[in-house]
């Protein structure tokens, strides 16, 4: 039966071309333009590498300090709170601190000839780094604890970087030249997209080579320039990760003499702050209510005009119907048919503007995230955007654009459909008169 109603879509498709071709079209398009935003919001808040387990990471960012005479300031984390609050925690798998991950910081790595350099994307962290992420290394090992401490100049670099300097990604215990300083390369990971904000680096670095890593705002004393991200595996540890950051706040509070304040929020899952860049509260219902429009105005116009075409359609086949409904043939049958004689036909039409999707995403996606990443935060200059086959292919996307192709068949079809199924039999027939 299945493939019966298949080949009859397809007949029916092509008994005129352009009726086949603007109803492909009229379907393509639309999705083209709603799997293109569902894929980028799929991308920024869904697991994927080096993120594979980003349902499970939660962000401390934003401190505020409120004085005395009731002014406010905030800022990141300073290294004390890392130390004394962060690191020691017992409900959280894993926990790292990240210099500033939401600023470009470039350094300038020397390339083979000795005389260029190249501009490059570097991030200031430590050991648990990798333990929150997972990166997979081709080569080495993260740089150790000890490394840290001692504040030595070991290194872990993208693939791609391991490639350009060295001509292989085995690339452990190799030396390289930063800003005219050597470092010992530690490992070498496979390369993550600049899409992936948190964790994205073309080299890894201890944040103790820095010269002034453990320095604090002057102008709030309890800020600094660390972000630190926990590794959680279920609701409960969440729970008792925040619990235990308020108990460290309340302490710390107490023993304020001159009056002042400290608070933050969160910590946030890292999903949602993907959504908001900066310091900015995140507001998820406003992000939510606008692109819910711009997708359901994507759905309404082309059902609109597709529901015109089968209008039409469905006025040169009334005496078709007219013949059906004089050999017994029910309504609520021939609506069925009708409802899905067109869901083919637009599931022909979705399955190619999901291909198209792929293929623009892919291939055209610096100026695609261009239009969706106002601050240029998804954008490494020295290195295109990197699109992994998992961040397209998901059973989630493929769910989503069965579901587009489902309500827009719904909404296009079942008006006309119904209103073709109503006229009586002696004027279906008499149309072919």
């Amino acid at each position: 039966m299945l493939k019966c109603y298949i080949k009859q879509a397809w007949e029916l498709l092509w008994q005129h071309k352009l009726y086949g071709i603007l109803y492909l079209t009229g379907t393509a398009v639309p999705m083209v333009l709603t799997m293109i935003v569902i894929m980028y919001f799929h991308i920024l808040t869904a697991p994927v590498y080096p993120e594979n387990h980003r349902n499970d990471l939660y962000e401390l960012r934003t401190v505020h300090t409120v004085m005395a005479d009731g002014s406010t300031g905030g800022g990141c984390c300073n290294e004390a709170l890392v130390r004394q609050w962060c690191y020691p925690v017992q409900a959280a798998d894993a926990v790292t601190a990240i210099y500033f991950y939401d600023f470009s910081i470039h350094d300038y790595l020397q390339l083979p000839d000795g005389i260029s350099e190249m501009k490059i994307r570097t991030k200031y962290t430590d050991p648990g780094f990798f333990r929150v992420f997972d990166f997979q290394f081709l080569a080495g090992a993260p740089f150790s604890q000890s490394d840290m401490e001692a504040g030595r100049r070991n290194v872990v670099i993208a693939a791609s970087i391991a490639r350009r300097l060295f001509g292989t990604d085995q690339a452990a215990g190799k030396t390289l030249s930063i800003n005219g300083v050597d470092y010992t390369v530690a490992g070498v990971v496979r390369d993550a997209s600049s899409l992936t904000p948190m964790s994205f680096a073309q080299v890894w670095l201890p944040y103790t080579c820095m010269a002034n890593y453990s320095q604090c705002s002057m102008a709030q004393p309890n800020t600094g320039p660390y972000t630190v991200v926990f590794r959680t595996h279920d609701t409960a540890q969440v729970e008792a990760l925040q619990a235990e950051l308020q108990d460290c706040l309340r302490r710390h509070n107490l023993l304020q003499t001159d009056g002042s304040q400290l608070a933050f929020e969160g910590p946030l899952p890292v999903w949602k702050r993907n959504l908001q860049f900066g310091n900015q509260e995140v507001k998820l219902r406003e992000i939510v209510t606008f692109w819910g429009a711009l997708l359901l105005l994507f759905l309404i116009v082309p059902a609109v005009n597709l529901g015109g075409m089968i209008s039409s359609k469905m006025e040169l086949r009334r005496s078709e119907i007219g013949i059906y409904k004089a050999f017994g043939a029910s309504r609520g049958f021939l609506l069925r048919q009708v409802i899905r004689e067109n869901f083919f036909m637009t599931l022909m039409g979705g399955i190619l503007g999901l291909l198209l999707s792929w293929v623009l995403l892919y291939c055209g996606n610096d100026w695609i995230i261009a239009l969706f990443d106002t601050y240029g935060k998804l954008k490494a200059e020295t290195q295109e955007i990197l699109i992994t086959p998992s961040m397209l292919f998901s059973p989630v996307l493929f769910l989503l654009a069965f579901l587009f192709c489902l309500v827009l068949n719904w909404i296009s079809a079942l008006l006309p459909a119904w209103r073709a199924m109503r006229v009586p039999i002696v004027q279906a027939l008499g149309d072919k008169k």
